[in-house]
């Protein structure tokens, strides 16, 4: 079935393949940076709220734990089955839509009472984000230059560590003029602001000017010639999200048990990221270069390497630079790695197939922190459970080589 959709302006046809950037892509970009700054800070300042929330509410901070893997379920949920409709509907709506959601829950967290209370308003902003991640990212895709497609798609991603650095530099001013729930409304000014100005500037996708699928469903994605490359790319990407949030969720922990102070721990995570967005930049200039499986296979490589010299007896004085290192690689490749989704599916199910793409690596957030539980209750050394990311990193090799006919096929395509 076509669907006629709405007028798409003229001038798209240059502004897309032409150089400079064009004020219409910039405009684009710079809307869907400021839709993906919203999960960083979000994410942020849940877990920023909770000492407080603990403190206040006189319970253990253990009894938000719940509260804080909700978002992470909703986005999942809101990934894989919400944001695929912005395949039929068209990017636009389904992001307005996401950015209200996002909106009228944040303002309803504020009227928790109970952590059960506040885990469903989570549960629910975690749906909107899920919504507009998926068509933010197709519109970055379809705005931008195919020569430069992987690169701005990467700045995009970045912009979720922007988002976390907002919430942690604003954070002690809101909670010491509004407390807890200044954080939430915080979290509601910001969508609406965005909101406003993207139903004042976003145009919808230009690769659904003249049709709109009304197949774009998870089985198209596993059905030939897509399943291949669907599989492989879930198994990677969600590995990667697994070792990930394995080390942003443990780290300090890790750094404190080899003898950082508790002052020094949290800059473990800064590094770790700011080798991420470095590696990032790399990785993504090589796959506009349509060296894709070179970038992945580098950061994943890094990362192999940087574990077992943390397992190595006499190299403490060099965890400050195997962070970054290590960052470059694992953080690196979770940013960039998302940029195959632009490679690997056409418009009709391009939203479709980054929806369940980012499902799956938030399936991978959650298993992170467990596993991470469950190698520190079993009393194994912070030095042996970084070396012990060796593995994980040699499979994640492994699987992206076996990504190459994929990759191969998609770019011919």
């Amino acid at each position: 079935m076509v669907v006629l959709s709405s007028p798409v302006p003229t001038e798209l046809a240059s502004d897309i393949d032409g150089r400079p950037l064009s004020a219409l892509q910039i405009r684009v970009f710079l809307l869907c940076a400021a839709v993906v700054l919203l999960d960083g800070y979000d994410l942020q300042a849940m877990a920023l709220a909770v000492p407080t929330l603990a403190e206040q509410w006189h319970l253990s901070p253990a009894a938000f734990s719940v509260t804080l893997s909700a978002s992470l379920l909703g986005l999942g949920l809101g990934s894989a089955f919400i944001a695929p409709l912005g395949d039929r509907l068209g990017r636009r709506p389904l992001l307005l839509g996401g950015l209200a959601i996002i909106l009228l829950t944040s303002l309803g967290a504020t009227t928790a009472s109970a952590p059960w209370q506040l885990a469903l308003w989570r549960l629910l902003v975690g749906l909107g984000l899920g919504v507009c991640q998926s068509n933010a990212s197709a519109l970055t895709a379809e705005y931008a230059p195919r020569a430069r497609r992987a690169t701005i798609m990467t700045l995009m991603g970045v912009c979720v560590s922007l988002g976390a650095v907002l919430a942690g530099a604003t954070a002690p001013q809101v909670l010491a003029a509004a407390g807890w729930r200044g954080l939430f409304l915080v979290g509601a000014a910001l969508p609406l602001l965005v909101l406003i100005a993207a139903a004042l500037g976003m145009p919808e996708s230009p690769a659904i000017g003249v049709k709109r699928s009304d197949g774009a469903t998870l089985m198209a994605l596993l059905r030939p010639p897509y399943r291949e490359r669907t599989l492989r790319l879930w198994f990677v990407y969600g590995l990667s999200a697994m070792l990930l949030y394995f080390l942003i969720s443990w780290l300090p922990v890790f750094l404190t048990g080899a003898g950082w102070s508790r002052a020094q721990a949290p800059h473990g995570i800064a590094l770790l990221q700011f080798g991420g967005i470095l590696g990032a930049l790399v990785q993504s200039w090589l796959v506009d270069r349509r060296r894709a499986i070179t970038a992945l296979v580098g950061g994943y490589s890094i990362t192999l390497v940087t574990a077992l010299l943390f397992a190595v007896p006499g190299t403490a004085s060099a965890w400050p630079v195997l962070l970054v290192l290590m960052g470059s690689g694992v953080a690196g490749v979770t940013m960039s790695i998302i940029a195959l989704g632009a490679i690997f599916y056409p418009p009709p199910i391009r939203v479709t197939g980054f929806g369940w793409a980012g499902a799956v690596s938030r399936l991978g957030a959650v298993l992170g922190p467990l596993a991470g539980g469950w190698i520190i209750a079993a009393g194994v050394a912070p030095p042996l459970i970084l070396g012990l990311i060796a593995v994980p990193s040699l499979i994640c090799i492994l699987g992206t080589l076996a990504m190459r006919r994929s990759v191969a096929e998609a770019q011919k395509s």
